[in-house]
């Protein structure tokens, strides 16, 4: 059943992730002590398989080489740090992957008049019946709109199709959010996301590692994207 109503000790603020990388983004590069190089990539790290001394990027230019004391990867998911590394004579790094096989569909919608204070809706899976696990998100954000996300277990994934997409909210465990979203204007189409495994890379088990590198963030860890731990 829903779960029980309790005082508010934690607050939840729900905004878009265009919105979140802008603000974060704009509050860092205001700061005096940081300097952004736009249109740039990082081609490799520079120095030995004991110290880090810098990297060298792609600029508009051409190559150039940046010198660091300490180098930071916090590019996300698809870190090239493994290949880095071993490319300075490291060993591979060790992933550890834990697959629950889950698929996300996700769509934006214009919320209906006189639903601005509208609260979250979240219908997850009965672990009492047997899998494919099915769940829902309706999730109020700025500009008085609803980001929908369905999701599902192999064998249960929803599709990119419209009219599967309010097929599959209505036969979650409750059909809230498939009646919901009858009445709501469609700002997007049905956005299909199959990268949910876990996977950790085990720089720890590496038996060096070099002074001056440090990774973190989804570069070191990768989790299902809704617990937004990365």
């Amino acid at each position: 059943g829903w779960q029980h109503r309790f005082p508010e000790h934690q607050f939840f603020l729900a905004c878009s992730r265009d919105l979140l990388d802008w603000v974060v983004r704009d509050l860092t590069a205001a700061r005096p002590a940081v300097r952004t190089l736009p249109g740039s990539s990082v081609l490799r790290l520079r120095g030995t398989a004991t110290r880090i001394t810098g990297v060298v990027v792609r600029t508009r230019d051409g190559e150039r080489v940046l010198d660091a004391d300490l180098v930071v990867d916090a590019s996300g998911r698809a870190s090239a740090a493994p290949r880095w590394l071993e490319a300075l004579g490291l060993p591979g790094v060790r992933t550890q992957i834990v697959d629950s096989g889950l698929g996300y569909a996700t769509r934006l919608f214009r919320a209906p008049a006189g639903t601005e204070a509208f609260p979250v809706v979240n219908i997850q899976a009965d672990p009492r019946q047997p899998v494919p696990g099915l769940n829902g998100t309706l999730l109020p954000i700025e500009g008085g709109r609803w980001v929908v996300t369905l999701s599902g277990t192999r064998g249960g994934r929803p599709t990119a199709d419209p009219a599967s997409f309010a097929a599959f909210a209505r036969g979650l465990r409750h059909p809230v959010i498939g009646d919901l979203i009858a009445s709501a204007e469609p700002l997007s189409d049905v956005t299909i996301s199959h990268s949910t495994a876990n996977q950790r890379r085990l720089y720890e088990k590496m038996p060096a590692w070099p002074e001056g590198l440090v990774v973190i963030g989804d570069a070191l860890a990768t989790y299902n994207p809704i617990h937004g731990h990365g």
